[in-house]
């Protein structure tokens, strides 16, 4: 079984490109429930979770090595899934 670089690499960039358009969406989503946010005194304690883990801007997360590595974990993945796709729709394409 060879290994086909060219498809390696884009696999890569289509996983970054998609990581960074989820994030991407994420920014721009938080910005605008920023801009259009309206305080509401009576509901502001309504779940107990909402004032566990939001603050003033955002939310708490708590970055350490284990969710960095499920991060770069699942961007593999994804990345790996990418390749054996492509790999198996162009040895699909060939045999018909």
């Amino acid at each position: 079984m060879s290994f086909n670089k060219r498809l390696c690499v884009e696999s890569l960039l289509v996983t970054l490109f998609i990581t960074l358009g989820i994030i991407g969406w994420t920014v721009a989503r938080g910005m605008w429930m920023t801009a259009t946010y309206v305080p509401d005194i009576s509901q502001s304690y309504s779940s107990v979770a909402n004032l566990q883990s939001h603050v003033a801007f955002g939310a708490v997360v708590r970055w350490d090595a284990g969710l960095i590595l499920l991060y770069a974990a699942g961007f593999i993945l994804f990345a790996a899934a990418y390749y054996g796709i492509r790999t198996g729709f162009r040895r699909w394409k060939q045999h018909s």
